[in-house]
């Protein structure tokens, strides 16, 4: 058995991803040899990684609206010398800690989801000391310090380029508050849609921009452009509860019933302040019935042409964007993503790559068994490896039928909630 694949069956064997609980659950591994395979072997992860996006492409390559979704995720490590380690915000607990950061990439259509490709974070305490750079494996020209929103923008180029196919970019409001990273998909000529924070300014008519009138004799003309029109909040461009404006949507099956919410969309514009040019673009609001019966609201600006899509099209497209937290959830619960304890550059890259190769599985045979087992999930495929593979030696014939129990206890479930 190679070590790649002793890696990843370690992955889903081991109730924690690191190499010492790995070799206690796969047959035949060893400490050390796996130990150098993911911290010193020269073997390349862009390879790799560039395999696992077009492998996961070809799954998708039936499915309609094919969605390339970008986020950041966190994993909280101690000390100072893991690569990219730093006193920064955690996502994970919602507030600063020592941890690395790392933008991801996924595909994702209908209700099935994967993660391609990764840019690890380094802030500028890293890149501004190349001694400590270089102790971690750092390649020199990964010295320069980039922001998420420029290493985002260099996966969704690579991708582009790699040949990976996808219909849009979806992304939360740290990219799309982002001028750059908007022009940047423009540029590429790329379908985005962006979820914006609710006290996100906008125009609801094209701002009259104007140069001012110079003051004086001496000194420069006026370079920044200014207009009276006023801004709005996008949550006050929401029509009333119950107004006619709203359009029913049915976006997916949560269990035995759709996820059902209201969709609205309107031209919006959005003037970066100095410059003489305006973005026009959609403002896209959802709203979802609560638990407590009350509406959740999310929005979104899309450089979707005015009438190209039907409102349902859009709404369907911002609510991809949740998939990226189900492929991290998955990532961290199922393969081990965050269990890692190796320092390096190289290592770390070794071990992402891995997780997205599981993850792919997980993608592969959710799809393979869409028909038989419409509910599998990462916790049933990560059972079955666990169970049948491992040292527990159950026959497969039992832990698919345990599984159909499972799964028919959850439709229970919902059918018991829809008459309460």
């Amino acid at each position: 058995m190679s070590l790649s694949i002793q890696y990843v069956r370690g992955l889903f064997q081991s109730r924690n991803g690191n190499i010492e609980r790995m070799v206690e659950h796969v047959a035949d591994s060893e400490y050390y040899s796996k130990q150098h395979f993911i911290s010193e072997s020269p073997w390349d992860a862009r390879t790799c990684f560039d395999t696992v996006a077009l492998d996961t492409n070809e799954v998708f390559k039936s499915f309609d609206q094919v969605a390339l979704l970008i986020d950041e995720s966190s994993h909280l490590k101690k000390g100072d010398y893991s690569v990219g380690v730093s006193r920064q915000y955690c996502g994970t607990i919602g507030k600063v800690d020592n941890c690395q950061v790392a933008v991801y990439a996924g595909l994702s259509a209908a209700h099935y989801y994967g993660l391609i490709d990764t840019a690890l974070y380094l802030p500028e305490s890293w890149t501004a000391n190349r001694k400590r750079c270089k102790a971690a494996g750092v390649p020199k020209e990964q010295y320069k310090h980039k922001t998420k929103v420029e290493l985002a923008v260099d996966i969704v180029r690579h991708q582009l380029e790699l040949g990976t196919h996808f219909d849009f970019v979806g992304a939360d409001g740290l990219y799309c508050n982002s001028k750059m990273f908007r022009d940047e998909l423009d540029d590429m000529e790329l379908l985005f849609v962006l979820d914006v924070h609710s006290d996100q300014q906008v125009y609801t008519s094209a701002p009259s921009l104007y140069l001012p009138e110079k003051q004086g004799s001496s000194g420069r003309n006026p370079t920044r452009y200014k207009t009276e029109d006023k801004t709005a909040e996008v949550k006050d461009l929401c029509p009333a509860k119950g107004s006619k404006k709203w359009e029913e949507i049915r976006l997916r099956k949560t269990g035995q019933d759709d996820l059902v919410c209201l969709g609205f969309v309107k031209k919006v514009y959005l003037w970066d302040g100095e410059s003489g040019h305006y973005e026009e673009r959609l403002l896209i609001i959802r709203a979802t019935k609560t638990k407590s019966g009350n509406l959740e609201y999310k929005y979104a600006l899309s450089n979707a042409a005015d009438g190209e899509f039907e409102v349902e099209e859009l709404v369907r497209m911002q609510s991809q964007r949740y998939f990226i937290e189900r492929s991290f959830q998955d990532a961290k619960q199922e393969a081990g993503m965050s269990d890692y304890q190796v320092r390096g550059w190289l290592a770390w890259h070794h071990h992402m790559v891995l997780v997205m190769m599981a993850l792919h599985f997980i993608l592969s045979e959710k799809v393979l068994f869409k028909n038989e087992y419409p509910l599998l999930s990462a916790y049933d495929i990560r059972d079955i490896m666990i169970r049948v593979y491992a040292k527990e030696n159950h026959s497969a014939q039992n832990v698919m039928e345990q599984i159909r129990k499972r799964h028919e206890q959850r439709r229970l479930e919902e059918l018991k909630k829809d008459s309460s």
